[in-house]
């Protein structure tokens, strides 16, 4: 299967995830993805609990490296969901932007849902320059037309961070994205009670794409 996700077949359940990292100017994926256990679950109980749009702030951690808070804003959109994640405490341009487009919005998705999704970028200025937005456009729309996976998920990693940061950060934004993809579905289970500020959470299962010999 092509890392640049042109050829990809059609699988049941497969949550695909492509990433746009604006300091080097370049795509990455598809990385397919899954949950693993308890990973998403504390978001997912933060975004349930929420009464539309959530903001909030989520901590994530991964073994071995100092735990990271994001404040985080969470959209549910008419076909997509959309966050956009700063860390706690920068009121700066956002660290990144997550949408997710689940597998029962698909067919209902907005024919200019990548202009939409530059737009945003634009207007918090996520994106380094007009080249890195003309970029995403047009991988957006390629992707949008090519890949049959069940679920689509695209972040794009705009700051400049140190290494340790930017590990949990990729681990946040799959745990994030899994966690809009489940609140997103049609089959809403009742809000849990979570009575904490802060949830804590660890990375979520990633299984590389491996690429076509």
């Amino acid at each position: 299967m092509s890392q640049s996700g042109l050829f990809v077949t059609e699988a049941e359940d497969q949550i695909h995830l492509y990433g746009w990292n604006d300091q080097g100017g370049f795509w990455h994926g598809p990385t397919e993805i899954a949950p693993a256990s308890n990973g998403p679950g504390s978001i997912l109980r933060k975004l349930r609990n929420a009464p539309g749009t959530f903001h909030g702030k989520l901590r994530c951690t991964v073994r071995g490296l100092p735990a990271v808070d994001f404040q985080t804003t969470v959209y549910d959109l008419t076909d997509a969901g959309l966050a956009m994640v700063h860390l706690d405490g920068d009121l700066h341009a956002p660290i990144g932007v997550v949408a997710v487009i689940p597998e029962e919005r698909r067919r209902h998705l907005r024919p200019e849902f990548a202009f939409g999704f530059v737009s945003f970028l634009s207007f918090l200025g996520a994106a380094a320059s007009p080249d890195s937005e003309l970029a995403i456009h047009d991988y957006l729309e390629t992707i949008l037309k090519t890949d049959t996976a069940s679920a689509l998920v695209f972040t794009v990693e705009g700051a400049q961070l140190d290494s340790d940061t930017s590990i949990v950060t990729s681990a946040y934004f799959e745990n994030l994205a899994i966690a809009m993809l489940e609140w997103l579905s049609p089959k809403h289970a009742e809000p849990e009670a979570d009575d904490d500020d802060i949830s804590e959470v660890c990375p979520a299962m990633a299984v590389r794409t491996p690429a076509a010999a």
